[in-house]
């Protein structure tokens, strides 16, 4: 892992932090509250692939 991969995977790890500090959406169809820390998950998942995006 060079350090251009470290960082994407820090900078990732923090946006997905900083998302689960907003707070979730309630919706009346579901009892199970919306997060956005569900977004920089499939972010992370998506921009870094599939290894880096299980390590952030």
């Amino acid at each position: 892992m060079n350090t251009k991969n470290l960082v994407f995977v820090a900078l990732f790890s923090s946006i997905m932090g900083v998302l689960g500090l907003i707070p979730p959406i309630a919706l009346s169809i579901t009892p199970v509250p919306i997060t956005l820390q569900s977004l920089g998950v499939m972010l992370a998942g998506g921009l870094l692939g599939s290894r880096l995006g299980a390590l952030s």
